[in-house]
């Protein structure tokens, strides 16, 4: 149950250093790409969370490290709903975000079998 946890915090990590290093260096890249990398982030987190969801079913996996998944959800439903308002400095805002993500992910590896079960 961690393997999809650690892959999509890899992802986030990367994505979010390549955007910091396109947003500080003369390195340009196109905005589709950028979308496409910042898609491939968001749905590694989505898709972790919905693993983690569907494996709490039949486990005790602990509520606070379902508390940390739900806020994942959470985070990504404001990263959609504030997505034009997050346009003005494009790459440092989402690679922020996805900072953000990734260290919700590692909170909840931490917290893996604690909690009030």
């Amino acid at each position: 149950m961690e393997l999809p946890s650690y892959v999509s915090i890899f992802v986030c990590a990367l994505v979010g250093l390549i955007l910091l290093v396109v947003k500080f260096s003369k390195f340009e890249i196109s905005i589709i790409v950028t979308n496409y990398l910042i898609l491939l982030a968001l749905l590694s987190v989505l898709i972790q969370v919905l693993i983690v969801v569907y494996y709490s079913q039949d486990n005790e996996i602990g509520t606070f490290s379902m508390f940390y998944n739900i806020v994942n959800l959470f985070v990504l439903t404001f990263l959609y709903i504030y997505r034009n308002e997050m346009k003005l400095n494009y790459h440092l805002y989402w690679s922020f975000a996805l900072f953000f993500l990734m260290g919700m992910e590692i909170r909840a590896i931490q917290t893996l079998g604690l909690g009030l079960n």
